[in-house]
């Protein structure tokens, strides 16, 4: 939008420079006037190819939906083969990647999810959705700092996600990072509090970590929660004593 209107201040200006002149400025008029035939030239040019690019754009748009209704039919082949026919002809189509990144990842076919993943992050590195698609592909091929990288940037991305942190815990574990485990699980249970599955993943994570304190707060609430749980209970009374 702003070079168009660049090109009609320029087309402007030359106009209104061509018109004040006077007789004795025909050859200065006449050149003037050939560069606002070349704007005008311009101009249209310019709008015919925003006019071919939206039009290929609605077209991309059909594709991407009949594509992601055959994915959704299991009928992956021919899915594909429509998402590699945008990429064709616009190799920077983020929805076809992702579109090809998430098919994959139903065929468990990871490299290829990964690098259709990789691609989106590339030309969108805030796509969310992509990162956390990313990060499953990455744990299945065991690349689990890398998918630990992934999670920690969607985490960043959304901080109001339970389960992005619950991902991010499983593959900081993996990775044998289990200080950034703890403070995960520790980030999904104060978003969901009362969450036992969490609590208790939180309680594991930190006894094996050693970490006392995130252990004794979680043990605390899953007290609280049930008060009959006899080995929250326990668990509780030998942090007390150690």
């Amino acid at each position: 939008m702003i070079s168009y209107i660049l090109l009609f201040l320029i087309g402007g200006a030359v106009l209104y420079f061509a018109i004040k002149g006077t007789g004795n400025d025909t050859e200065i008029i006449l050149g003037q006037r050939h560069e606002v035939k070349k704007i005008g030239e311009r101009i249209q040019e310019v709008l015919d190819t925003e006019k071919i690019e939206k039009k290929a754009e609605r077209e991309h748009k059909g594709i991407i939906k009949e594509a992601n209704k055959l994915v959704r039919g299991n009928r992956f082949k021919q899915a594909e083969k429509k998402f590699l026919a945008i990429l064709v002809r616009d190799h920077k189509n983020v929805n076809a990647y992702l579109g090809l990144g998430n098919l994959y990842l139903e065929q468990n076919e990871f490299e290829g999810a990964a690098e259709a993943l990789k691609k989106v992050i590339e030309f969108e590195p805030t796509n969310d959705t992509a990162l956390t698609s990313l990060g499953m592909a990455l744990m299945q091929l065991t690349n689990y700092d890398e998918a630990v990288t992934a999670y920690e940037h969607a985490v960043a991305l959304d901080t109001k996600v339970p389960h992005r942190y619950i991902n991010l815990a499983l593959a900081a574990e993996k990775a044998g990072n289990p200080k950034r485990q703890v403070s995960a699980l520790a980030s999904a249970v104060g978003l969901e509090p009362e969450n036992m599955g969490y609590l208790n993943a939180l309680v594991t994570a930190a006894l094996a970590a050693d970490d006392k304190s995130e252990a004794k707060k979680a043990l605390e609430k899953i007290v609280e929660l049930e008060p009959a749980n006899l080995e929250a209970h326990r668990k509780l009374a030998r942090l007390d004593q150690s």
